[in-house]
């Protein structure tokens, strides 16, 4: 595999956007803010400058909810459940995970802090939550809780690594959707190799691969785990990525608890992810 530098541009790009997003998110989860006020703050045309035409509604919407949730973290008294990944980095884990029926209202996640503070609480989640985090199975999930400050740090750092891989891999995006940049080596002007196939909007190809056939993947920012479907039946499963570091989980028949790999894949270079765990 061709090695994939992040330039120093992307990584300038990244570390403004990154430190913009983490002070709307501290000010939402430490200090509280208005339901409208926070739609004003999580809007990509508020962070239109930094991303410069890059597509970041996904990380915008994820850093809104991680907000909404870490406020009633920060209500409860208690901690973040993190993940720790192979390389080290904490990401937290979506409160909305846990929850069933999760994204019906009033329990989305966005609409907690209003309910919260309209209706003086609902027990019931609180106390859901504290028995979650007093029985998970840390060693199993490769997860640990921690107090909102340390959590707070390991987004910052995890994001700016996330950021830093959208906005190199979009200006190789560029060059791919164009056909310019591509030899006869079928690799880039750089070194690069292309994906498999690019999509529409900055998407790149990306065939998962695992163990156990017949699953479902899952895929997820490394910063924030809240699952989304890839794709199925493995193996292997293809679909469209924007360029990121991201993780993987699987379930299906044959696993019918979902299981996260170990592996952190960055997207590019990393087109064929193989999950080795499941």
């Amino acid at each position: 595999m061709s090695e994939f530098e992040i330039d120093k541009d992307s990584m300038s790009r990244a570390e403004k956007l990154s430190s913009k997003l983490m002070q709307d998110l501290r000010k939402v989860s430490e200090e509280g803010v208005s339901s409208e006020m926070r739609r004003e703050l999580f809007s990509e045309r508020r962070y239109a400058e930094q991303a410069e035409g890059v597509p970041i509604n996904d990380v915008v919407v994820n850093i809104d909810q991680m907000a909404m949730e870490f406020a009633m973290a920060r209500r409860w008294g208690e901690g973040v459940l993190c993940l720790k990944l192979d390389n080290g980095e904490l990401a937290p884990v979506s409160m909305s995970e846990f929850f069933v029926g999760s994204n019906i209202p009033p329990f989305a996640s966005e609409a907690w802090v209003e309910f919260w503070d309209r209706f003086g609480g609902f027990p019931p989640f609180e106390r859901l939550w504290r028995n979650i985090l007093r029985h998970a199975d840390f060693e199993e999930e490769h997860s640990i809780v921690t107090n909102l400050s340390e959590a707070h740090e390991g987004i910052q750092r995890s994001l700016n690594g996330f950021l830093s891989y959208r906005f190199a891999g979009m200006k190789k995006w560029q060059e791919w959707i164009h056909g310019t940049g591509i030899s006869s080596s079928n690799s880039g002007s750089s070194g690069i190799n292309p994906p498999p196939a690019v999509g529409a909007g900055g998407g790149l190809q990306v065939q998962v691969s695992c163990l156990t056939p017949g699953l479902r993947i899952h895929i997820s920012p490394a910063y924030f785990i809240n699952w989304i479907y890839f794709g199925s039946p493995t193996s292997p499963v293809t679909s469209y990525v924007l360029p990121g570091r991201y993780v993987f989980a699987g379930d299906g028949p044959m696993l019918p608890k979902r299981k996260k790999d170990n592996g952190v894949f960055c997207i590019p270079p990393s087109y064929h992810p193989s999950l080795a765990r499941f």
